[in-house]
Formats: structure tokens, C-alpha cells, sequence
């Protein structure tokens, strides 16, 4: 949107905002869903939107099991984060995941600045 400066001349149009997607893991191996998240996290950065994923309770093993997948979607710029309490209620550390241990206050910043959220839980 174009406007006055301060100059009081026309002002350069305002830059168009980021598009941001979180995904909340939620789900063990078993569901699948690990990599239909990493499907549409590859689709959503294919067109240059910005990816985080927050990983809790059994989308802790799910990450555990996928380091592959895991790998990828760290390699395609995408931010993935996963509970610390989760993490260490099943024995993992960030060396067993591939990814940052975080919190809830992690889990509620990435949805905050997320223009859209998709759950799998």
C-alpha cells in the first residue's frame, strides 16, 4: 500500500508480509503423520513460505524414528523444535532427535507468528 512520505512525496509500497506455517506433531510413528507433515512442510517451502514444526508427546518418537525425514526437512530451511518435557519423559535428547529441545512457550510463539496452523494430533 502506497501513502505520503514524510517528504511528502508518494512513499514506496509496503513490503508484502512472509507467509508462515506451523505444524503441531503430535502423533507417534505408527500414525503416519510425520510424513505427511514433512509432504506439505516440502509443498509449503517449494513456494517460498516459511516452515516450523513443534514436536510433542508421541511426535516426539515420531521424529526419533525418522532421522532421515528429519535431515530433509532440516535441510529445506524448515524450523523444527521439539518438547523438552516430551523428550525427556521417553529418554531423548536433542542428540536422539536431530532437532532443538524447547517448551510450551516455544509451541505458543511459533503458532502466535504462524498465518496458519495444522495439527496432526
Amino acid at each position: 500500500m502506497s501513502g505520503v512520505g514524510a517528504t511528502g512525496g508518494p512513499s514506496a509500497p509496503a513490503a508484502p508480509a512472509t507467509r508462515q506455517l506451523a505444524i503441531v506433531l503430535a502423533t507417534g510413528p505408527a500414525r503416519g503423520d510425520l510424513r505427511r507433515a514433512a509432504d506439505l512442510a516440502r509443498a509449503a517451502r517449494a513456494v517460498g513460505v516459511e516452515v516450523a514444526m513443534f514436536a510433542m508427546h508421541d511426535g516426539v518418537d515420531a521424529l526419533a524414528a525418522a532421522p532421515g525425514t528429519v535431515a530433509a526437512l532440516l535441510d529445506d530451511d524448515c524450523e523444527i523444535i521439539a518438547c523438552a518435557s516430551s523428550a525427556t519423559a521417553r529418554g531423548l535428547g536433542e542428540a536422539d532427535l536431530g532437532v532443538l529441545l524447547g517448551s510450551q512457550d516455544d509451541h505458543a510463539a511459533l503458532v502466535h507468528r504462524a498465518g496458519r496452523v495444522v495439527s496432526f494430533t
